[in-house]
C-alpha cells in the first residue's frame, strides 16, 4: 500500500503549527502578547489535535495493511507496536525530565507532563486491544472518554497540589490541563483510528474502483458532513468556550475541522483534481521528520527569546524560518533519508529487536524439542 498523501498533509500541518506555535510563544515580545492569545486561540487545538488524530489513522492503517498482507504474524505485530510505544513514551518522559530540570526549577514531578510525545504512546498502547473493535463502539468509547474528561476534571480540580490520593491522580490526568491530557486525546486519537479504517478501504483499491467504493460505500463522504456537524457544535455549545484550550467545546471544534480538512483531501486525492506529489511536498516533510522536528526545534526557541514585534519581525522570522527549514528537511531527505527520521529509527530497532527475541525463542523451543 502506498503513502496516502493526505494523512502526510494533515500530520505535516500539525507539526508546523506547532513549530510555529512555540516559536510565537517564546520569540514575541511580553507587550505583543496579545497576538500569541488569539492565534492560540484558534490554532493551537488544531495542530495538537491534529497530531493525535493522524497517530490514530497510522496505527489503524499499519495494522490493518498487515491483516490485508499477512506480511507479519499479529503477535509479532503486537510486539513491534507495543516497543515502538515504549520507545516513544521513554523518549518523551527523557524529554519532560530536562524540561523540569531547566525551565522548571528542577520540579521532578513535572517529568510526568502530557507532552505530545508522552500522550502518544500511553494512547498508542491503549489503543491496540481496540483496533479489532467495531468502528462504532470505538466511536462511542471515544466520545465517552472525552465527556468523563470533563466530569473528572470538575471532580479532581479542587485537589489540585494536594498530597492525598485523590491529588495524585489529579496529577496523572490533567498535569498541565494546558497540554495534551490523556483522556481527551486519547479520545482523538481512537476517532482518528476509525477514520483509518475508511481510508485504508480507500487506498487498498485502484482507482475506478476507489471512484466505485466512495459511490457505494460512502464512508468518507459520511465522514465529511459528519465533521461539518461536529465543528458546528464545537462552535455554538457553550460558546465561545470553543476559543479555551482543551475545553469539550475546543475538542470538538478541533476535531471537525480535522475531519472536514482530511476528507476533502482524500476526495481531491482519489479522483486526481492535481497531481499530489509536489503539491504536498513541502509539508511531506514535516509528516516524514514529525518526531525529530518536534525535538530538534526546541533548541531554535531561544535563539530571539522575547525579541520580535508583533507587526513585522515575527512574521519575518517565520516567512524565512520556513525557506530555511524546508531547505534543511528537502536536503536531510535526499542526503540521509529515514537515518534522520526518528520515527523510522525507532520502528527499526523496534522490529530488530522482536525479531532477534522471536529468533532466540524459536530456537530454544527447537533445543528443547
Amino acid at each position: 500500500m502506498k503513502r496516502i498523501n493526505s494523512v502526510d498533509t494533515i500530520r505535516g500541518l500539525s507539526i508546523w503549527f506547532m513549530i510555529y506555535g512555540h516559536i510565537i510563544l517564546f520569540w514575541l515580545r511580553p507587550e505583543d502578547h496579545w497576538l500569541k492569545v488569539w492565534l492560540y486561540a484558534f490554532l493551537q487545538p488544531i495542530g495538537a489535535t491534529g497530531f493525535l488524530f493522524i497517530s490514530g489513522v497510522s496505527a489503524s492503517l499499519a495494522f490493518k495493511k498487515n491483516q490485508y498482507t499477512k506480511k507479519v504474524p499479529i503477535v509479532t505485530m503486537r510486539n513491534i507496536y507495543l516497543l515502538r510505544a515504549i520507545f516513544i513514551l521513554l523518549i518523551g518522559l527523557v524529554f519532560n525530565f530536562f524540561v523540569a530540570i531547566i525551565f522548571e526549577s528542577g520540579n521532578l514531578a513535572n517529568i510526568w507532563c502530557w507532552n505530545a510525545l508522552q500522550t502518544i504512546a500511553i494512547s498508542l498502547l491503549l489503543l491496540w486491544p481496540l483496533l479489532k473493535t467495531s468502528k462504532t463502539f470505538r466511536i462511542l468509547l471515544a466520545i465517552l472518554i472525552i465527556i468523563a474528561n470533563q466530569i473528572l476534571l470538575e471532580m479532581l480540580t479542587p485537589y489540585n497540589g494536594q498530597n492525598n490520593l485523590l491529588g495524585v491522580i489529579n496529577h496523572l490526568l490533567f498535569n498541565p490541563y494546558d497540554q495534551y491530557i490523556i483522556l481527551n486525546y486519547f479520545g482523538i486519537l481512537v476517532i482518528g483510528s476509525v477514520i483509518g479504517d475508511i481510508v485504508f478501504d480507500l487506498s487498498n483499491t485502484d482507482n475506478q474502483q476507489k471512484r466505485d467504493l466512495l459511490n457505494s460505500n460512502k464512508g468518507i463522504l459520511y465522514a465529511f458532513f459528519i465533521g461539518i456537524g461536529i465543528l458546528i457544535f464545537g462552535l455554538i455549545f457553550q460558546f465561545p468556550s470553543f476559543l479555551y484550550f482543551n475545553s469539550i467545546s475546543s475538542i470538538f471544534y478541533s476535531i471537525g475541522i480535522i475531519v472536514v480538512a482530511l476528507a476533502i483531501l482524500i476526495i481531491i486525492e482519489i479522483f486526481e483534481y492535481f497531481k499530489p506529489k509536489k503539491s504536498y511536498k513541502y509539508l511531506y516533510f514535516y509528516s516524514y521528520y514529525s518526531f525529530t522536528i518536534f525535538l530538534g526545534h526546541n533548541l531554535l526557541l531561544m535563539l530571539f527569546f522575547q525579541q520580535l514585534n508583533a507587526y513585522l519581525t515575527i512574521w519575518i522570522a517565520i516567512v524565512v524560518g520556513n525557506v530555511l527549514l524546508g531547505l534543511l528537511f528537502r536536503t536531510m531527505y535526499k542526503k540521509m533519508g529515514p537515518k534522520l527520521s526518528l520515527k523510522a529509527i525507532i520502528s527499526i530497532v523496534s522490529f530488530e529487536i522482536v525479531s532477534r527475541f522471536e529468533k532466540k525463542k524459536s530456537k530454544a523451543k527447537m533445543l528443547l524439542k
